[in-house]
């Protein structure tokens, strides 16, 4: 089964939709890309397969590929290097709304595949950025 990722790069944020063919699943809040803050940035556009971990001092998360992961992350904590944080909503002046309620549902809802030994992949593309800043110059592939 593959989910996709697609998202919209800004300066401060990446936000994206994640979806299982037409449904969308949730809201996903990331850092920034790489070029607009180097001490945190997202994953690169490609294809993860996705497991579920746990850890004591985390609790449950999902594994994305060998670095990421997504993870409940409440405001006002930002998104770290590599971390995918679901939402369910933002609020008008872009607070995100229910954070751990969105990464419980995923994680219901993904559960069952995993149980029957699924691989679960799950595949992010971008929308271009709208402006060029000189460090975003280099290409994205998909």
């Amino acid at each position: 089964m593959r989910l996709l990722l697609k998202r919209r790069y800004s300066p401060q944020n990446t936000l994206g939709a994640l979806y299982l063919g037409p449904k969308k699943l949730c809201l996903i809040r990331e850092a920034p890309k790489g070029c607009f803050d180097p001490s945190r940035y997202c994953l690169e556009e490609g294809c993860y397969e996705i497991e579920p971990e746990h850890e004591e001092e985390k609790g449950w998360y999902i594994r994305v590929g060998k670095e990421g992961s997504i993870i409940p992350k409440t405001a006002p904590h930002s998104p770290g290097i590599f971390e995918l944080c679901p939402v369910t909503n933002f609020r008008k002046d872009g607070t995100p709304m229910f954070t751990r309620l969105a990464f419980l549902k995923l994680m219901d809802f993904l559960t069952p595949f995993w149980e029957r030994q699924e691989v679960i992949e799950l595949q992010i593309v971008s929308y271009g950025i709208p402006y060029q800043l000189e460090s975003c110059l280099s290409p994205s592939y998909c």
